[in-house]
């Protein structure tokens, strides 16, 4: 059911005035892919974030919503009312015993909620420290790193129904979590958008340094604050910065084999870095990469980071179809070589069929 109001005139026009046409994405993707929004407008508080979705279903206009852009490929112009989230606001609450309740904003930046409750000296989201984007974006992905993902400490999700309007909370074991997924970016992507959280960190955890090497390059007994510092040291050497060179972070997700397959690649590639997970085990997708001899590699203006050869970047292009052409061939190569099917980690705007680069598909 689609919402009514009362002076239909008078509120078409004060929308009107919020909403821009044919706006340029440049500065809303850390790709900097320059797509076009047909309509554009910034959401600052729920309010007006339901007249927005009230003003694209009178219109039958579809709805996107994006964030810090950090994980997201736009590949083409984007039709209907893109928004942009900037709802704001952090609550936390002490409970007693050990657990302290954090509501935030889905504007909110990622690293800085992060920051915060590392100053506050609350565990759980230490290693999630300089993951960029805003924090409605993060249980869409399941971001996740150096053993920590966003369902080890989410308690709830607040969303709006882009066509009725209505707000309401949903349980986190309900948002179907899996690595790198979960029903927001599934099942529920063109029916609710996330515009809160509600994490539950703890006033006392043990620190978890196994994964990725942290436990080699702590120094002195490990606190909170000092973790919180050395996975920003660690990703700041790795990861390049997307204010300075355009990217969107790991591009490919690590892939996910079974047993068997694991064990014919270790015969053939003795040096194979994999992680046991569940009852299979995950590969590391950077280092396949790595080994297939795309680290560093630049084609068209586009190109493989130098340091870290999950991260693809962009140099000089306004649209997307080199990147697409580059991933295509790194999908290729990857299976050719290792028999293994690379999967894209950013979100595809808008979702489009094949791009035409040969037999390989460009797209999720």
């Amino acid at each position: 059911m689609k919402m009514r109001f009362n002076t239909q005139d008078a509120f078409m026009q004060s929308m009107e005035e919020s909403i821009q046409k044919n706006v340029s994405l440049a500065a809303y993707n850390t790709f900097r892919f320059a797509y076009h929004a047909e309509y554009f407008a910034i959401a600052e508080t729920l309010d007006s974030l339901k007249k927005l979705l009230a003003w694209a279903n009178h219109f039958n206009q579809t709805v996107t919503m994006i964030g810090g852009g950090s994980n997201l490929l736009i590949s083409a112009d984007v039709t209907g009312l893109v928004i942009i989230n900037r709802l704001s606001g952090i609550n936390a609450r002490e409970h007693r015993g050990n657990l302290v309740s954090l509501t935030v904003a889905a504007g909110e930046n990622w690293h800085q909620v992060v920051a915060f409750a590392v100053q506050e000296g609350w565990f759980g989201i230490e290693n999630l420290a300089l993951i960029p984007g805003t924090i409605g974006a993060a249980p869409v992905q399941n971001i996740g790193a150096y053993g920590v993902e966003i369902k080890d400490v989410l308690a709830r999700v607040q969303v709006i129904d882009k066509t009725s309007g209505d707000v309401y909370w949903i349980n986190a074991r309900d948002c179907g979590f899996a690595y790198r997924d979960s029903y927001f970016k599934g099942k529920w992507k063109d029916k609710l958008l996330i515009t809160s959280v509600e994490l539950s960190l703890k006033k006392q955890a043990d620190l978890l340094l196994s994964y990725g090497g942290l436990s080699d390059r702590i120094e002195g007994k490990p606190s909170l604050a000092s973790v919180f510092k050395l996975v920003c040291d660690v990703r700041s050497e790795k990861l390049p910065d997307p204010t300075v060179l355009a990217n969107s972070g790991s591009f490919f997700k690590n892939p996910i084999i079974s047993q068997a397959i694991h064990s014919d690649l270790k015969v053939r590639f003795p040096n194979l870095v994999s992680f046991p997970f569940e009852d299979g085990f995950k590969l590391a997708a950077g280092w396949l990469i790595d080994q297939a001899g795309w680290k560093g590699k630049q084609y068209q203006g586009v190109g493989v980071y130098e340091k870290q050869a999950l991260v693809l970047v962009n140099y000089s292009e306004e649209n997307a179809e080199p990147l697409l052409e580059l991933e295509a061939k790194i999908k290729q190569s990857i299976f050719e070589l290792y028999g293994v099917e690379l999967e894209r980690e950013p979100v595809q705007l808008p979702l489009t069929p094949l791009i035409e680069t040969g037999h390989v598909e460009a797209t999720n």
